[in-house]
């Protein structure tokens, strides 16, 4: 057993760790547990690859929950995905996400299209999304050298009845196979500038933060790579630890738990 202070700072996944994934249902004691972390005076952020909810909105429906949550406080691949667009003059674009939030694009000043010329195809969680979709954008990729803008790299997520359902890590995989001049970038997890505005947002280094999550995968290899502390919670994709048996050892987390109410806000931890 290795011993791991209370950390600097917490980087908190929320599906899976906070809530019972799509059905947003708290994981049992994780809305105490973040009360407790918010009196310790600790700073936290929530960092985030939903791309199914506004972030207004996840953040409302969280703090309806009791989680002690602001805007300010969540890192999110949506809002990293809004931002490279503009800074880059990526104006209208190809939205391959849940239909719900074509609303908030336009309202974030894109214009949406569904096929023809664009300046990037986006991609982002979409349980419905068909074959026949992914063909409407291959002329933008081929044709007219439209960027692919992954939001994040899931290849799967649980869904409110907790089946799982493709994330848009395998329709990327696919897409990236047939892109033209366009550029392929990734925002959320498992990508390094999701974990570095995180850690700019609560003001520590790596070595000071712990990161929990419940994919071993997709967001703890890369927050280890950059000398986080890391925590595998059993509470959301994966019940058991098989997953790492399919990892390098180098890459499994420091700690694994049941839940996140398991870990102290405060006192010093213990890791596997």
């Amino acid at each position: 057993m290795k011993p791991f202070k209370a950390p600097g700072a917490w980087l908190i996944d929320i599906e899976g760790v906070l809530v019972r994934d799509k059905s947003y249902q708290p994981v049992a004691g994780s809305v105490s547990w973040m009360q407790d972390i918010q009196r310790s005076g600790v700073p936290y952020c929530l960092v985030s690859n939903n791309t199914t909810d506004r972030p207004e909105d996840l953040i409302e429906l969280l703090r309806g929950l009791g989680f002690p949550v602001t805007e300010d406080g969540l890192v999110g691949a949506l809002g990293l995905g809004v931002r490279w667009l503009k800074e880059r003059g990526r104006h209208t674009i190809h939205w391959l996400g849940t239909p719900g939030l074509v609303g908030f694009w336009q309202a974030s000043g894109f214009e949406t299209v569904t096929s023809g010329p664009c300046d990037a195809v986006v991609l982002g969680a979409n349980s419905e999304l068909s074959i026949s979709d992914l063909d409407a954008a291959l002329p933008a990729l081929q044709d007219f050298g439209a960027d692919l803008v992954c939001l994040h790299r899931n290849t799967f997520f649980l869904d409110a009845e907790s089946n799982r359902r493709l994330g848009p890590g395998a329709w990327a995989a696919a897409l990236e196979l047939v892109t033209g001049a366009g550029k392929v970038v990734t925002m959320g997890k498992p990508e390094e500038r999701i974990y570095r505005e995180a850690l700019k947002r609560v003001g520590v280094r790596p070595g000071e933060a712990l990161f929990i999550s419940d994919d071993p995968v997709a967001d703890l290899v890369m927050a280890k790579e950059l000398g986080m502390t890391t925590v595998f919670t059993l509470s959301g994709k994966y019940s058991d630890h098989e997953i790492l048996g399919r990892m390098e050892q180098n890459h499994w987390p420091d700690i694994i738990v049941t839940a996140a109410a398991d870990l102290s806000a405060t006192d010093t931890i213990m890791g596997n």
